[in-house]
């Protein structure tokens, strides 16, 4: 029986490791891109927000480099190489990112899920007459953010859509004549 050294198998595994990671975050990225580009994100941004992210290709991308900064933490290990300085920065990268994201995003998330919901169900659509709460009128235009009505005053009147879907709604039957 050969006997290897313990370097060889620590180097024969962390390359073993370093391989499936690479394997790993490619099939994550092309999977988020698939999940997104099934969920239309791209279109829905630039035809109700009129801005043209790529966030498709954003997220794969973050997402295959993150499953690489993982791996290279998981390989670096293996080697025996001290990571807990590694680990520590990617942890506070991690958190800033987050609570970028959730402050940056706070007010506008729950608007877009939504948004994304009213869209997708067509339970408001233009031309719809609806009421909730003390408003009463006439659907003008459907977006991500809000919904604008017209009321009999002839005033437009702009209501995030968290609260259409928060909310009571009343929707009135169009009657034929």
């Amino acid at each position: 029986m050969v006997e290897y050294s313990d370097t060889v198998i620590k180097i024969l595994s962390a390359f073993l490791i370093a391989v499936f990671g690479i394997i790993v975050a490619q099939i994550a990225s092309n999977i988020t891109k698939r999940l997104l580009k099934g969920m239309e994100i791209n279109k829905v941004l630039e035809e109700q927000l009129k801005v043209k992210w790529q966030l498709e290709k954003y997220l794969a991308y973050i997402t295959r480099y993150l499953i690489y900064f993982l791996t290279i933490i998981i390989v670096l290990n293996i080697m025996g190489i001290p990571t807990r300085v590694l680990k520590i920065v990617f942890i506070i990268i991690l958190i800033i990112i987050v609570l970028f994201v959730v402050l940056a995003f706070r007010d506008w998330l729950p608007n877009i899920v939504s948004g994304f919901y009213i869209l997708r169900t067509k339970k408001i659509k233009k031309g719809d007459n609806i009421s909730s709460k003390s408003i009463k009128g006439k659907v003008i235009k459907v977006n991500l953010l809000e919904t604008q009505i017209e009321t009999n005053n002839n005033e437009v009147i702009s209501i995030p859509n968290h609260n259409l879907t928060k909310y009571e709604l009343r929707k009135e039957k169009i009657r034929n004549g």
